[in-house]
C-alpha cells in the first residue's frame, strides 16, 4: 500500500481503490474458478445424500462469501470517510 498519513483524503482514496480492485479480482476468480464446479455438482443427487463431506464443502463456500462482503464494507467505509470527513478538520478562512 501507499504510505499516507491515516485519515487523509489520499489514504481513503487509495484504500477504496484497493478494495474495489481486489473485489473485482475476487469476483473474476469466483466466477471462472468456483462457479463451474458448483454448477456441476449441485444437482438433486447432491442434496439427497447430504452428509458430513457435503456440509464441509458447503461451509467452505459459505466462508468464501464472507470475503467479498468484507471488501464491499471496506470500500463503502472509505467512501463514507471521503464524502463526510471527520470533525477534526480545521476550517481555514
Amino acid at each position: 500500500m501507499f504510505k499516507f498519513d491515516k485519515n487523509t483524503v489520499p489514504y481513503h482514496i487509495s484504500n477504496m481503490v484497493f478494495y474495489l480492485v481486489t473485489l473485482a479480482a475476487v469476483g473474476l476468480i469466483y466466477y471462472f474458478a468456483f462457479l463451474p464446479p458448483l454448477l456441476e455438482v449441485t444437482t438433486s443427487d447432491f442434496y439427497s445424500s447430504f452428509g458430513f463431506g457435503e456440509f464441509i464443502g458447503s461451509l467452505f463456500f459459505l466462508i468464501l462469501m464472507i470475503v467479498p462482503i468484507l471488501l464491499i464494507i471496506g470500500a463503502v467505509y472509505h467512501l463514507i470517510k471521503l464524502v463526510k470527513p471527520s470533525g477534526n478538520v480545521s476550517a481555514e478562512n
